[in-house]
């Protein structure tokens, strides 16, 4: 249902969930909805209300990250990866039904965004991070913090050592370019 009981956009979708096709052994699956009603007018609301996401009006793609899937809206298809089952699936694809439907009916109040983002690569945060592979973070490696860093399944404040005065200069390039993405970062106090 939307929040002012307007005509909901998207009615309705059927799905089916596939096994990545690059790795048919992995451990999750991936899904394909077919759209009832074509979102494509709604995208450019959603490339402003969701961060750190991907967006062209000429091709009619959104793409992003939320905890560690990856999602593509389409006008007439949503693609989402890792998802663990079947269940999963649905309960994925009823958020991003959700979502869409209050960002149509909200469109009024949101300034429309047509092409938004360049993607983010774990090297590049990477090589702004310290390097020291201390492990504060939870992670084994910095390498592996800054792959689920891009992945948006964990913030950038837990790795501490970043935000020590010695890591000063490679903090702040590191959260201007999150920030440039759209990624929620601290704020830092001068």
């Amino acid at each position: 249902m939307t929040t002012r009981g307007e005509v909901m956009l998207l009615k309705n979708y059927s799905f089916e969930t596939v096994l990545p096709e690059c790795n048919p052994m992995a451990e999750t699956i991936n899904t394909v909805a077919l759209l009832s009603e074509d979102i494509g007018e709604v995208l450019p609301y959603l490339a402003s209300v969701i961060r750190a996401c991907t967006y062209d009006d000429n091709i009619k793609t959104l793409t992003f990250r939320r905890q560690g899937k990856g999602i593509a809206l389409y006008p007439r298809k949503i693609t989402v990866t890792r998802l663990r089952d079947r269940e999963e699936a649905k309960g994925v694809l009823d958020e991003l039904k959700a979502l869409i439907n209050n960002t149509y009916d909200n469109r009024q109040n949101i300034q429309p965004c047509y092409k938004k983002g360049g993607e983010l690569r774990y090297l590049d945060v990477f090589k702004l991070l310290p390097g020291t592979n201390c492990r504060e973070c939870g992670e084994m490696t910095c390498l592996a913090f800054a792959t689920k860093v891009v992945q948006q399944e964990v913030q950038i404040s837990r790795c501490s050592p970043l935000f020590s005065s010695r890591f000063e200069e490679k903090r702040k390039k590191l959260l201007e370019m999150l920030r440039a993405v759209g990624y929620e970062v601290p704020i830092e106090s001068t």
